[in-house]
């Protein structure tokens, strides 16, 4: 299972940034937040401090980007 979740973080975070800078950006935010939080989840699984600390800091900024979208 969090060989799917690392893999579906990897994913939408590409997805997210292609979007992005095609100028879809509330979609690409959307991707970024899914990306973050899978691999906040692998983090937290793999008791990984610095990949919880960079995906957690990238959720808030994710979050900040969307909310300045809308």
């Amino acid at each position: 299972m969090i060989k799917f979740i690392s893999w579906l973080g990897t994913l939408t975070s590409i997805i997210g940034a292609f979007l992005v800078a095609s100028q879809i950006v509330l979609f690409g935010y959307c991707a970024f937040i899914i990306g973050s939080v899978s691999w906040l989840i692998v983090g937290i699984v793999k008791k990984d401090k610095p990949l919880i600390v960079l995906n957690g800091t990238f959720f808030l900024a994710n979050i900040l980007g969307l909310y300045n979208v809308l």
